[in-house]
């Protein structure tokens, strides 16, 4: 009889099961998360848009959902719509569920929208915050993005104008359900003012501590500001001497707070090297060292060499940045050069100092004093030189990248009085002006560039005839004219190139990009130089045009050119040039 019963249960509790399963088996399409849905605003497609991307963000962000229990998650959903409707401003809002066999429907009455009556901001008395810092106002519909929006700005201000350890701001919402509005209230918690304490510093290894501590834009007894924390590290990141920084400020004693920073230096010495070619120059190779903190104050000592067909050089220079003001920098600087192109042959040693100025953002000015001793053989003849110079320079630079730019301008200008110490009665002033433009479109195909340079300079104050030739302005080659010879256009003497007392050249660039990592450019370049002083823009150009690939590194693009001459020469020039280097062309 025992047996009887149990089997006779297990038959109840299989037809109970059974039953249930056919109960659920109609909402069995509700075992994923795409199953149908549909919301229903009456006479507001705008609001019942928003619903539905709120409930699809809903399903894709959730990981399991059991949906043996439809009426469940329906009843999940509708306490998300209700809380959305809630957030774009709707407190009177009725949503109904349906749950067919195919979806879930909800029904939405949003009711009418409320709206703000007052903006409230309530502060200790030793904080004043301007009205017009929060944008919330009476009127506006009453959206929970726009009272956090508040609370942010509110919050942010405090940062910025009060020495806060940790500003709090907290709001209320007062509704008023009979007139469909709301009371928003701000709330500031009263808090002590402090100031920086004590700031420490570890993990110096070869970095002297108080040069890291003057870059810092605050010092012990300054107003407390945690942007002042962010701005530090980035300051110390920008010295290129520290690979990583943690800070950590103490809880406060006595309204001071104490910070510890934490250093991870880099390693300061860098090796490089680099490749060139050009029809007419061949092969060139440089190398350079590079030591980034020399004496423990970031000094650098930079070696480069360079060898070419027409070109040798090897050069040393040691900057102190931060002397005398935080913005300003001096460099010492030697080098011993050798050129011997068609024009001249010349060896000479120079050396230098320069004084540089960062004067705003994108504004640098330079000023200096150089020495160089050469010996200049042209047309057979030799002559020594021992030329003293002032070069003066100021460059306004507001493009997006130097080694890549694709917007905005780079403007420079260079002046250069010469006095030469053998023959005092030698004496002229060197001037050049050059300007870069780039704009840039992302929407095109090709997302293409249109670069423009132009310069010009001229040498005033003495004969063409008696300025050293390695001083002369020539034009022609990759830097210049492409399609042309190196300084193969301008004035010529026995049909060698003899350079002139000033020039004008003109460039324009299509840079076209695919993929992350080509590109390919079409060129049109244009100038020359000329015998008188006054150079004449647009006049007597000769004019070069080709095209070029661009393979691009995280540094810089790497540039392969061919040019060809438009105003060809019979006997003088070649059907084209190759160039290929490191970079834009400008």
């Amino acid at each position: 009889m025992k047996y009887v019963l149990r089997i006779i249960a297990l038959l109840i509790l299989a037809a109970i099961t059974g039953c249930q399963s056919a109960l659920i088996a109609p909402l069995n399409p509700f075992d994923k998360k795409d199953t149908p849905f549909e919301i229903k605003v009456p006479q507001n497609n705008t609001l019942q848009r928003v619903l539905a991307d709120e409930l699809v963000l809903y399903r894709a962000n959730l990981e399991e959902v059991q949906f043996s229990q439809p009426r469940k998650i329906a009843y999940q959903e509708r306490q998300l719509l209700i809380k959305k409707l809630r957030s774009e401003g709707y407190y009177s809002n009725k949503v109904k569920t349906v749950l067919e066999r195919e979806k879930f429907i909800y029904l939405v009455e949003p009711g009418p929208r409320y709206r703000v009556s007052r903006v409230v901001v309530r502060e200790p008395e030793d904080i004043s915050i301007p009205s017009n810092r929060v944008k919330l106002k009476a009127g506006a519909p009453l959206l929970a993005k726009d009272v956090l929006a508040g609370q942010s700005t509110l919050h942010d201000y405090l940062l910025d104008n009060h020495c806060l350890f940790r500003p709090e701001v907290n709001y209320r919402v007062l509704l008023n359900h009979a007139k469909h509005s709301a009371e928003v209230i701000y709330l500031i918690t009263e808090s002590p003012e402090m100031v920086f304490g004590s700031v420490q510093m570890e993990g110096l290894t070869t970095i002297e501590k108080d040069y890291l501590l003057a870059r810092l834009p605050f010092k012990a007894g300054n107003c407390f500001k945690r942007s002042q924390l962010d701005k530090a590290r980035l300051q110390l990141l920008q010295t290129n001497l520290v690979a990583s920084i943690s800070i950590e400020e103490q809880e406060p004693v006595d309204n001071r707070v104490n910070v510890t920073l934490q250093v991870t230096e880099r390693d300061h010495h860098t090796v490089s090297a680099g490749a060139g070619f050009e029809s007419e120059e061949g092969f060139g190779v440089s190398v350079g060292w590079e030591h980034r903190n020399l004496l423990g104050r970031a000094e650098k000592l930079s070696i480069d060499g360079h060898v070419a067909e027409f070109a040798r050089s090897l050069d040393a220079s040691l900057t102190f940045p931060h002397i005398w003001r935080d913005n300003q920098a001096l460099t010492v600087y030697s080098e011993l050069s050798s050129e011997n192109p068609d024009a001249f042959q010349s060896e000479t040693g120079t050396v230098g100092v320069e004084l540089s100025r960062q004067l705003t953002k994108h504004i640098r000015a330079q000023i200096g004093g150089e020495l160089a001793f050469s010996k200049v053989t042209e047309d057979d003849s030799s002559e020594d030189y021992a030329l003293l110079s002032v070069p003066m320079n100021i460059q306004l630079d507001y493009r997006n990248n130097p080694l890549d730019p694709t917007s905005g301008w780079v403007a420079g200008l260079n002046v250069r009085p010469y006095w030469d110490a053998y023959d005092t009665d030698t004496r002229f002033l060197h001037s050049t002006i050059a300007a870069s433009a780039y704009l840039s479109s992302a929407r095109l195909w090709g997302r293409p560039t249109l670069a423009l340079r132009s310069a010009m300079g001229t040498i005033t104050g003495i004969d063409r005839t008696d300025v050293p030739a390695n001083i002369r302005f020539y034009s022609g080659g990759g830097g210049s004219v492409r399609g042309y010879a190196y300084q193969g256009l301008g004035p010529t003497t026995d049909g060698e190139p003899s350079g002139g007392l000033s020039f004008s050249e003109v460039s324009l660039e299509t840079r076209l990009r695919w993929g992350q990592s080509w590109g390919g450019v079409l060129f049109l370049d244009g100038g020359t130089a000329y015998e008188s002083a006054t150079p004449k823009p647009g006049e007597d150009l000769r004019w070069g045009a080709g095209f070029g690939l661009r393979y691009y590194t995280s540094f810089a693009p790497i540039r392969f050119d061919i040019g060809f001459p438009l105003d060809k020469r019979d006997g003088e020039d070649n059907n084209y040039q190759i160039y290929i280097s490191i970079g834009q062309a400008f």
